[in-house]
């Protein structure tokens, strides 16, 4: 009888080990039991990445237990699930939540790297000793901002440390007013910040041209003018008086030359040295747009609308760049946005915008949008954010294999509103793009698995806040209402992440 229950004994185990082995090894290789269908399949995973990066994760519903999260290079990755669609969703306290319905199948994983929490509600800083401000822009290096204030007696422009929080310079144009935004002409830094140039407009009564019985018709003319600032030395200057001519346009700085700058003038292409007017050189007598980079200068010719590439100094040979343009009976083109000679975007007077892409599976040239107001590239050249006045879209200009993956060549509408939208602008993942609509300044994702989630960053007192954000050091700054006045205020975004990714 013992020896008979030994046996028995043993063949049940050895009969669990056949049984149990491959259940175990099927598991371990990512294998689960169906049971709607009553089968092993191979599992799926989600993989997320989040800012801030502690959070919850729910799926269908239900939190998904922390001892079940693989934590990897600050990500989340959540295995063994059977395939299906599922609800994700990420929450933290004192933030909105993001969630995105997800379709999970065997063997792979739904990657979401992207995720970012907004706070309910951010802690402003209000920055000491500006009131007033109109526009404002941030120096290269992000030493400082400038900031415009259009008082009764004129402009004034002025200069805030940011590190000192203390306003050092203030530039005064009497007379005059900031440009308007319409014109798209920005104040403009020179590279390693010595320089400023202003672009002002001023309306003066000329004359009295049409005379009736009882008065004369009064005739107003807008003059238009840049300004050179030297904030080291306290100066500025004229531009314009400084090199008699009076049609001056697109006035930008030479990317290595701190006492150059490159200019239109009734058609032609000038580059100028500001403290020697003398020493100036025309680059081509027909030009309607150019634009720079780093080692050389790219613009426009016309009547064909061929673009060309010449050195900085202007003095090397012409290279022809493109061979033709879609649209010859369009619109003069007047901007010109480069990334490099095989990424050009140009709009038109119309607001037409046409794209060059000289792409690694074909050449496109192509008109993509209409009333287009502006466009970025994003720092590594694979996409280009553009937009109107109610629309964001995005153009990929190289194929890009991160989930979700784009196309080359693919054009993607990303949002829509009735009411104007205004500061639109990459952020730094170049995943999410910020903009104003109304008194809301939202961020909103490109991914667009299930929906996009769109969240609000700030709302303000002020109609039509002035709104940029910087990359580098991660705050957004915006003006807002103070009592009859504006002031410039910030939140940092997004969350600070820890160090070595420890802790947060």
């Amino acid at each position: 009888m013992e020896k008979l229950k030994r046996k028995l004994f043993f063949w049940t185990l050895v009969l669990l080990f056949f049984v149990t082995t491959p259940i175990i090894i099927l598991h371990a290789r990512g294998y689960r039991f169906d049971l709607s269908r009553g089968v092993f399949v191979h599992s799926g995973t989600i993989a997320i990445k989040s800012n801030p990066q502690s959070v919850d994760v729910s799926l269908n519903g239900e939190l998904f237990e922390a001892k079940k999260i693989d934590r990897i290079n600050n990500s989340y990755n959540l295995t063994g699930l059977l395939p299906s669609d599922y609800e994700i969703k990420v929450t933290y306290s004192g933030f909105r939540s993001w969630s995105k319905k997800a379709d999970v199948h065997s063997g792979v994983a739904s990657e979401f790297w992207n995720i970012l929490l907004v706070r309910e509600n951010y802690e402003r800083e209000i920055l000491i000793g500006i009131s007033g401000v109109d526009r404002f822009f941030m120096s290269p290096k992000n030493q400082y901002i400038v900031y415009t204030e259009n008082a009764e007696e004129g402009l004034k422009t002025k200069l805030f440390n940011i590190k000192d929080n203390t306003v050092e310079r203030e530039f005064s144009f009497p007379g005059w007013k900031i440009l308007d935004e319409t014109k798209k002409e920005n104040i403009e830094w020179s590279p390693e910040e010595d320089y400023l140039s202003v672009p002002v407009e001023k309306t003066e009564l000329i004359a009295s041209k049409k005379k009736t019985r009882y008065a004369a018709s009064p005739v107003y003319e807008t003059r238009y003018a840049y300004f050179i600032v030297d904030p080291e030395n306290e100066t500025s200057f004229n531009l314009n008086e400084f090199l008699g001519k009076n049609n001056i346009t697109s006035v930008r700085w030479d990317p290595k030359d701190k006492d150059y700058l490159f200019f239109l003038s009734e058609g032609s292409l000038f580059r100028v040295n500001i403290k020697d007017a003398s020493d100036i050189i025309n680059i081509s007598p027909v030009v309607s747009a150019f634009n720079l980079t780093r080692s050389n200068i790219y613009y426009l010719g016309i009547p064909n609308n061929l673009v060309y590439k010449s050195s900085l100094d202007g003095k090397s040979e012409k290279e022809q760049i493109t061979n033709n343009f879609p649209d010859l009976s369009s619109s003069p083109v007047d901007k010109m946005i480069i990334y490099d000679e095989d990424r050009i975007a140009f709009i038109n007077q119309n607001k037409d915008l046409f794209i060059y892409n000289f792409g690694e599976h074909d050449t496109y040239f192509k008109k993509i949008g209409s009333l287009v107001e502006g466009v970025h590239f994003s720092d590594d050249g694979k996409k280009m954010l553009f937009w109107s006045d109610n629309e964001i879209s995005a153009y990929f200009l190289r194929d890009w294999d991160v989930q979700p993956v784009r196309a080359e060549n693919e054009l993607a509408n990303i949002t829509r509103y009735s009411e104007p939208i205004r500061n639109v602008q990459w952020f730094k993942d170049y995943e999410h793009i910020i903009f104003t609509s109304g008194r809301f300044t939202k961020i909103i994702e490109l991914d667009p698995r299930d929906h996009r989630n769109c969240m609000d960053l700030i709302s303000t007192e002020l109609e039509k806040p002035f709104v940029r954000y910087n990359n580098s050091l991660e705050i957004l700054y915006f003006t807002e209402k103070n009592g009859d006045s504006t002031n410039l205020q910030s939140i940092i975004f997004p969350e600070p992440t820890p160090i070595l990714g420890i802790g947060g």
